[in-house]
């Protein structure tokens, strides 16, 4: 039956763009505003999204409570309803936190959960199987996503790891991989058993991440400009090379316009600016000095 899950979900959300949601807080920065996620979540489904990762990196996940991202999780499957798949990110840096939001997760209703490698403390190649093989075991009815990203993570996922955990966990629908590095994407791809769903997070390069073989996108800034991803993907599988190059230019316009160290507060300020109250980034992560909406809309207006 897992099986068959896993086919299904690879299909509904290769060839789109699962955008990595960004969560609205309250004035105090902490508190998940819930009554702001039905705006948001149409805007995207409305945009032609495929599916959506929910508490990852953009969504700010490991910096809110057990408690919040669990209420986060619970709406955003709630208000989707169906419609796309829903991808909760339950990676914590303790295994029986990380258990407990799967296990939420699974009860509320979600898709699959992507569970980042643990962090700040190095791993080798064993203690990141055993992690992944204790979280499979508690839920082995439940998609599971690895999610590789070691510039931040201090730990990922090497290709030996992928093909290991490929052929030994039932439930594994693949990976989300934010690598910068194109030559290890490569190689993960290359070890990802074929059934398995290979999602990308690298933005620059998507483009080129889709022709090495990748079957869709998982992206940040995409939770506030949607267009030029589902775009983009879009053109590319249908054959459309020169309008996806096209589409990747602009998106390399966007991104070029985010402040380095304020990427979340601006991703939450153009939301903002398109009508979807976000609040602030979760402190400390600071928010931009200046209006990024204001930088942002002209390159949209162009594009039409």
């Amino acid at each position: 039956m897992i099986g068959t899950r896993i086919s299904e979900l690879k299909a509904k959300l290769r060839g789109g763009v699962a955008p990595a949601l960004a969560t609205p807080v309250l004035a105090d920065g902490m508190t998940v505003n819930t009554a702001v996620l039905p705006n948001l979540i149409n805007f995207l489904l409305d945009a032609g999204v495929s599916g959506l990762f929910v508490g990852g990196t953009t969504g700010e996940g490991v910096l809110l409570s057990e408690l919040e991202r669990m209420r986060l999780h619970e709406t955003a499957v709630s208000v989707v309803n169906g419609r796309v798949p829903v991808i909760c990110h339950t990676g914590t840096n303790q295994l029986a936190s990380t258990l407990a939001l799967c296990h939420h997760a699974e009860t509320v209703g979600a898709d699959a959960v992507a569970v980042v490698t643990p962090f700040f403390y190095k791993m080798d190649d064993n203690g990141l199987a055993d992690f992944y093989h204790a979280v499979a075991a508690a839920n082995p009815n439940l998609a599971l996503m690895l999610y590789d990203i070691p510039q931040l993570a201090v730990n990922g996922i090497s290709p030996a790891l992928m093909a290991r955990l490929g052929s030994e966990i039932p439930s594994l629908l693949g990976i989300k991989s934010s690598r910068p590095d194109a030559q290890i994407v490569r190689q993960l791809i290359d070890a990802a058993a074929p059934h398995l769903l290979f999602l990308v997070g690298n933005e620059a390069a998507a483009l080129g991440m889709l022709a090495l073989g990748a079957d869709g996108l998982i992206s940040g800034l995409s939770t506030a400009v949607p267009e030029p991803y589902v775009a983009l993907t879009k053109a590319f599988f249908r054959g459309d090379m020169a309008e996806a190059q096209r589409q990747q230019r602009q998106i390399n316009a966007l991104l070029a316009q985010l402040p380095g160290g304020a990427r979340i507060g601006a991703i939450k300020q153009i939301l903002t600016g398109r009508g979807v109250a976000m609040g602030t980034a979760v402190p400390p992560r600071p928010m931009p000095t200046e209006d990024i909406w204001l930088k942002i809309r002209p390159l949209l207006d162009n594009a039409k």
